[in-house]
């Protein structure tokens, strides 16, 4: 018979070989719902929630790591050298509506990923926001179309979506009742996000990942700096990495 106290330690050992992904987010409600559920017994996913955008996401995910010890000194740089953990800064390009803070925009969204990298951190960005990534899993999205590019559009289009899709479940079909139902307003909050959105989302993860591929390649084949990657999105390669180590079925 196998002791109590003896279980918990194989559990604990267990525990701390899994991959780890520790994800620097840049919402508090559906970027760390989203990513939360790919987690299975294969994987550790902790979301750090609110941890805003560009290079003040990038700068506490550095303070972060540096507290818990997973940074060494390389070259005179400290990088991450945990080989099990797996660091990823999530935030969007969040474009300005002060055209003064253009400039200092792009120049701040460039230099959060080229500063990641640099760290051993890894980049999931979306330009111009996340709701790219949510409407993806609908729809194409073109790059020549200049509506595209915003996230107004993407907000307006989501809405449009959730109100005519089949066979709505029981949260959605409530809030369906209110003739202001609006994604922005009503599926950001925790419960809509989780029991709504990613409930709605979870049959399309793969083509989600395919149209944000097709979207990729389209400007990696100009030399372009990543502020004018617009309308593109990066977070296919988290929730690729994700699928591979934790085998979640999608």
């Amino acid at each position: 018979m196998t002791e109590p106290w003896n279980l918990k330690i194989d559990d604990k050992r267990l525990e701390d070989s899994l991959p780890n992904f520790i994800i620097f987010c840049e919402d508090e409600v559906s970027e760390p719902i989203y990513f939360k559920y790919f987690e299975t017994s294969k994987i550790k996913i902790n979301p750090v929630k609110k941890q805003q955008s560009k290079i003040t996401n990038v700068l506490k995910a550095i303070c972060y790591c540096e507290d818990k010890g997973l940074m060494e000194s390389k070259n005179g740089t400290a990088v991450l050298q945990s080989e099990n953990t797996q660091v990823w800064c999530v935030f969007d390009r969040d474009s300005e509506e002060d055209l003064t803070q253009v400039q200092l925009g792009n120049t701040s969204f460039n230099v959060s990923i080229d500063t990641a990298i640099s760290k051993g951190f890894k980049v999931a960005w979306s330009n111009d926001s996340f709701e790219l990534w949510i409407l993806l899993h609908f729809e194409d999205v073109s790059h020549l179309n200049t509506a595209h590019k915003s996230r107004d559009y993407y907000y307006n289009r989501l809405t449009e979506i959730f109100k005519s899709l089949p066979n709505p479940n029981e949260d959605l079909t409530k809030a369906l009742q209110y003739p202001t139902f609006n994604y922005k307003k009503d599926c950001k909050s925790e419960k809509n996000f989780r029991n709504i959105v990613r409930s709605e989302i979870t049959g399309t993860t793969k083509d989600a990942i395919k149209r944000a591929i097709e979207l990729e390649k389209l400007f990696n084949q100009s030399q372009i700096l990543n502020h004018e990657k617009v309308p593109c999105t990066m977070i296919h390669h988290l929730v690729e990495e994700l699928i591979r180590l934790g085998g979640k079925e999608i």
